[in-house]
């Protein structure tokens, strides 16, 4: 699904944007923010509801921290990020259909979640439910979510390094594909993205670099 995401982008649409600086700076800044959302999420309380043999599988219960803000946090910088690359592209085509349509598989993801979670853990996640969003973040508590919590950056690279490759290589495509960075400053840049990747990689694979 996300190769068809990314070559999606990159087809000829109707502008947003007359002005394709507003269309990159806005989106930039949401991709950025959901970039800094999917790295709280994981350097404060990380938790995986992605499932356990391909089933949905929770040990406990995370009501703390930054899911005491809403209760998807990954999920609201997931949709951050879709949102933020269609608007940097300046795509009318990808913000109309690919947005909609991940915006519709995030909701069924999360219903099927919930009805695990209601049954996994009955009364308390019920009331964890009627305090908490499921995507809309709760912006007054926002202190008390980061209050008492210690930020492991290394869990953040170690776990994110793959995607925010992804992300980078994304946005300096675009912004060559717009005509906005010449073709040595974009693959300058993307040969400095890659071998960072490479040095991670190699850290996480000789146990240097190792997740909490």
């Amino acid at each position: 699904m996300f190769p068809v995401f990314y070559l999606t982008l990159f087809i000829p649409t109707p502008h947003l944007f007359a002005d394709t600086s507003i269309s990159l700076t806005i989106g930039a800044i949401i991709i950025f923010l959901g970039m800094f959302t999917r790295s709280v999420t994981i350097g404060l309380v990380y938790i995986q509801r992605g499932g356990k043999n391909r089933r949905i599988h929770a040990s406990k219960l995370v009501t703390e921290g930054i899911y005491s803000v809403c209760r998807n946090p990954m999920y609201l910088g997931n949709l951050l990020l879709l949102l933020g690359f269609g608007i940097f592209a300046n795509s009318v085509l990808y913000l109309a259909i690919m947005f909609p349509i991940f915006g519709l598989i995030y909701l069924g993801i999360i219903k099927a979640e919930e009805a695990f979670l209601t049954n996994e853990f009955g009364d308390e996640y019920v009331a964890y439910k009627k305090k908490t969003f499921a995507i809309i973040p709760k912006l007054g508590g926002l202190g008390k979510a980061f209050s008492g919590y210690e930020f492991n950056f290394t869990r953040v690279v170690i776990r994110e390094y793959n995607s925010l490759f992804i992300y980078f290589s994304g946005i300096l495509l675009l912004a060559y594909h717009q005509q906005v960075m010449s073709l040595k400053t974009s693959a300058t840049a993307l040969v400095i993205f890659l071998v960072i990747y490479l040095i991670v990689k190699v850290l996480k694979r000789k146990k240097i670099l190792v997740a909490s």
